[in-house]
């Protein structure tokens, strides 16, 4: 259960070596799952920090006294973060980047369809949390505001087609079926999304026979914080294992932004230009500006482009001037 097995074969780890996953982390104190699918409560070794230590993480375990500590944390396969916030309860832990959970194999980002939204906001998602390695997923949730959740996913769709996008609400059994098969056996996702964006809601949909806390959404549509603390549970109906963590307010990473995750085909166009430097707005024989004078590249596509180089080179700026400070 929870992959122990899987994960062990695949690393060759032992048969007598104790791992175990971890599924919640509460301050200092993990619960880990073993591989007879026994759940254990456990603390670190005092060589190991708390901020070392992860929701989804494999690690080596050991009984000491009657107590479980954890003595190591196992190769991650990946893991997913985002730009810590200072703004945190648990301020000792803050770092310049927060990781949410480790060995994950999809991602749902979660966009509520009654709450305001800009396709900046789903590019810093996907600039955030998109990795080779991991499956992304769009969801648009209430969909009962059926003209809202149809405008925000034809904007995406308009500029970038070939991400997957499902529009689906709580309340439509139908709708949660096409959710539920999007969920792979033996797999670990990760459902990401602002506050009030329907994670909890859409878990207890799934796990059925578990129900989660979860608040109704102010009046000015933002959401409360429902989550508390990233959780990672098995659907036996599913036979998967979800991760639910808590809304956000911003999105944003500390990390190398890759813009080939979204303007690969602009990347590519750009290695059949004159000039090596092209800046693909003025310069002659541009295989950019080519394409989208050929009708081979939107418009749209290439305006999101520039924004979206404008946006990085601000925060580049930025982030210089703090290091001069």
């Amino acid at each position: 259960m929870y992959g122990i097995n899987n994960y062990k074969n695949e690393l060759n780890i032992a048969d007598e070596v104790n791992i175990g996953r971890v599924i919640e982390k509460t301050n200092y104190i993990y619960t880990i799952a073993d591989s007879n699918y026994e759940f254990r409560k456990a603390e670190t070794v005092s060589n190991l920090q708390s901020n070392e230590v992860f929701v989804g993480d494999f690690v080596e375990y050991t009984l000491f006294d009657d107590y479980n500590l954890i003595t190591s944390v196992k190769t991650r396969l990946n893991s997913v973060s985002k730009k810590a916030s200072y703004a945190a309860k648990s301020f000792h832990e803050a770092e310049n980047e927060q990781l949410l959970a480790a060995n994950v194999d999809q991602l749902f980002v979660l966009i509520a369809a009654d709450q305001r939204f800009t396709l900046s906001k789903f590019e810093r998602y996907v600039f955030t949390f998109q990795q080779d390695n991991i499956d992304m997923h769009v969801l648009i949730s209430k969909g009962d505001f059926e003209d809202l959740a149809e405008d925000i996913k034809q904007k995406i769709l308009s500029v970038y087609p070939n991400f997957k996008v499902t529009v689906f609400s709580n309340l439509r059994e139908e709708s949660l079926i096409d959710i539920k098969k999007l969920f792979l056996k033996d797999k670990t996702s990760l459902l990401i999304g602002a506050s009030g964006a329907g994670k909890s809601t859409l878990i207890n949909n799934l796990l059925n026979d578990y129900k989660m806390n979860t608040n109704e959404v102010r009046i000015d549509g933002k959401g409360k914080h429902t989550t508390t603390t990233t959780k990672m549970f098995y659907s036996d109906n599913l036979k998967s294992y979800i991760i639910d963590s808590p809304g956000f307010k911003t999105i944003s990473t500390t990390r190398d932004i890759d813009k080939s995750v979204l303007f690969e085909d602009i990347q590519k166009l750009s290695l059949d230009c004159k000039f090596n430097d092209c800046t693909h707005t003025h310069e002659p024989k541009c295989a950019v500006l080519n394409a989208i004078e050929n009708g081979e590249m939107s418009e749209a596509y290439y305006k999101r482009y520039k924004e979206n180089l404008r946006v990085v080179k601000g925060q580049l700026r930025h982030e210089q001037r703090k290091k001069v400070k």
